[in-house]
């Protein structure tokens, strides 16, 4: 029982946003993971800017739909890390950061700059036209916090991201160093220990912060590797079944029966809906406990979430069969282009009178236009910016994909 995936039989066209690294399994389900994160996302402040997290019966679901950008970290912790573990468990030459980097780059800044520039001419976005707006095309705002959620809001969690890629070759050396000259099974065992390590340091610090008032503990790596982490982890295990020929029963058990980890998953998410109450970043009215039980569970959730598609991908089932449909598959895509673009338009609508235009349905009315709108953007988004410049990730094959 192996846990990698690979394109479906026949399937020739890899869109160049979703190629992996030359040499590299691709794992076609989470596409759709992307969408349903980007979706859940948009969903979430609609429901904040229609007051529906406040006032609606429905409020614990909606309030903490910003599992999504959990998600989105977990996504990132399997895809990027799993080229680094592949190579060290092979003893092989890691990913050269100058290719890793230039994916980077090209996958995350051009469509930014042309959203945060946009959308900074029209409908306008505070400090992207000042003196300080290296820091929002430098993906420095979320270092202080009288920026942090300036420019595009959302995008603080772009910035994570950023951070995080840069971080992620440094560890990667960091941690084939230390296991150098192990076998198998104790690099499997100094990977994993050490990212649980690393994940505790980082849900003890960002809960201290807190504490201590500080809003940069929740908008910054430090903080939110908690979140990467578990996504490292399963990239580790993904290889390690992969290398080793492994069969164990924890991935014989998902192959068979996907809806195990999205059971556990929402569990998690009950728990979290029934024990916190929606809270905004750096918003009032929210303890230490509170974000500590945001931060686990999130976390828990993003992780059960990516497992079937990612482990024994051979088996079928309703959820692989979600996570199979086109139009999911498509949306993740664009997904990126959703993300960037939903935020700042839900806003302007909100003070147009969107939220009167149906009485009675302000939630339902906002969320419906504001994903309409950023489908319509992300859609000219991907195929007139992204997609052209992504051909060039790997200029070596970049003529034959895509």
């Amino acid at each position: 029982m192996t846990a990698t995936a690979s394109p479906p039989a026949g399937e020739s066209h890899v869109e160049p946003v979703v190629a992996p690294p030359p040499g590299n399994p691709r794992f076609p389900l989470i596409d759709s993971l992307r969408a349903l994160a980007a979706i859940s996302v948009v969903v979430y402040h609609t429901a904040y800017a229609s007051l529906a997290s406040f006032i609606a019966w429905y409020r614990p679901v909606v309030g903490h739909l910003d599992v999504g950008v959990p998600l989105f970290f977990a996504i990132s912790g399997f895809l990027l890390y799993r080229p680094f573990a592949a190579a060290h468990f092979k003893g092989g030459a890691r990913p050269r950061t100058r290719d890793y980097l230039r994916r980077r780059v090209l996958r995350i800044v051009p469509a930014y700059w042309l959203a945060l520039t946009v959308l900074a001419i029209y409908p306008g976005l505070a400090g992207v036209f000042s003196e300080g707006s290296w820091r929002y095309y430098g993906f420095l705002q979320i270092y202080d916090s009288d920026t942090v959620l300036a420019g595009l809001p959302q995008s603080w969690s772009l910035a994570v991201e950023a951070t995080f890629y840069l971080a992620l070759p440094v560890y990667a050396i960091a941690i084939r160093r230390v296991s150098r000259g192990r076998g198998t099974d104790s690099v499997l065992r100094v990977e994993i220990a050490t990212l649980a390590l690393l994940a505790l340091a980082s849900l003890v610090w960002r809960t201290w912060r807190i504490h201590e008032g500080s809003l940069i503990a929740q908008t910054t790596l430090p903080g939110l590797f908690t979140w990467f982490a578990p996504g490292m982890a399963l990239a580790v295990l993904s290889v390690a079944m992969e290398e080793g020929g492994r069969r164990w029963r924890a991935a014989a058990v998902v192959a068979r029966r996907p809806w195990l980890p999205w059971l556990a998953a929402a569990a998690a998410f009950a728990l979290l809906a029934a024990t916190v109450e929606p809270v905004l970043i750096g918003g009032p009215g929210a303890s230490g406990l509170d974000y500590l039980t945001i931060n686990v569970c999130s976390a828990i959730v993003a992780v059960l979430v990516l497992v079937p598609a990612v482990v024994g991908t051979e088996g079928g089932g309703a959820v692989r069969g979600l996570l199979s449909l086109r139009v999911l598959a498509w949306l993740g895509l664009i997904s990126y282009g959703i993300f960037l673009w939903h935020h700042t338009p839900m806003l302007w609508l909100v003070n147009h009178g969107a939220l009167t235009w149906i009485p009675g349905s302000g939630f339902a009315v906002l969320t419906v236009v504001t994903l309409a709108f950023a489908v319509s953007a992300a859609t000219l988004s991907y195929y007139l910016v992204e997609r052209p410049i992504l051909r060039f990730k790997d200029p070596r094959r970049g003529r034959r994909v895509g």
